[in-house]
């Protein structure tokens, strides 16, 4: 993600990302994606379909009302408060350990994780955040990740895709992380892996797309 161009009457440094009131927005806008993935998907007049459209409504108004506040920037002398916020990265995977562990190994880091338990809902977010990075298992139930990469790369063409795998009962590791980079994988990481070098491929991936990522890498 990168920095935006200055803009007339803001003072010089001034960075949008470290405004409480652009993150909000940022937050509003993702909920109004999803609200408005779950309407599309929603098949009927159900229950379901409803709630989704009231949260559609919902999110709205306050995305409209967010953008009439003017929230102060914080002070550059609270170091925490100044801190940018890292680039936003999207983990999906079946293995429910192991997507907490990604995740929180991203956030440590100083990134922006959203987890995923399937690529159909990985696919949904994907529409909604516009990810700066997908890191995407290949065997996966309702949508599996080569679908989800060829979704993605149609939908954010600028988020960058790691693809990992450990074949699965399929024992095809190697084919599947093949036919991933073909499909525009810019990084394939072999399951088992330390979350070392996981965070090296993510750096590396998002260097190439002018993405600086700052933070802690935890160790493993």
């Amino acid at each position: 993600m990168l920095l935006p161009k200055p803009v007339e009457g803001r003072p010089p440094g001034h960075d949008p990302a470290l405004d409480p009131g652009h993150e909000l927005k940022g937050l509003l806008a993702v909920l109004t994606g999803v609200c408005e993935q779950l309407v599309e998907g929603l098949d009927g007049q159900g229950e379901p379909r409803e709630l989704a459209r009231v949260g559609l409504r919902a999110a709205r108004k306050a995305s409209a009302l967010a953008a009439g506040l003017a929230i102060p920037t914080p002070s550059r002398r609270d170091p925490a408060a100044a801190e940018p916020a890292g680039p936003v990265v999207l983990i999906a995977d079946d293995d429910p350990d192991l997507l907490k562990l990604i995740t929180a190994a991203f956030e440590r880091a100083g990134y922006r994780a959203y987890p995923a338990r399937n690529g159909r809902l990985a696919a949904q977010l994907v529409r909604a955040l516009k990810p700066d990075l997908l890191v995407t298992d290949i065997v996966m139930p309702e949508k599996e990740g080569i679908a989800t990469i060829i979704e993605t790369k149609a939908v954010a063409p600028d988020t960058a895709v790691i693809a990992i795998s450990g074949g699965g009962a399929f024992g095809r590791t190697g084919a599947f992380l093949q036919w991933a980079t073909e499909l525009g994988a810019d990084e394939v990481v072999a399951k088992p892996f330390a979350m070392s070098r996981l965070l090296a491929a993510a750096e590396a991936a998002l260097a190439r797309r002018g993405v600086r990522v700052t933070g802690r890498r935890p160790d493993g």
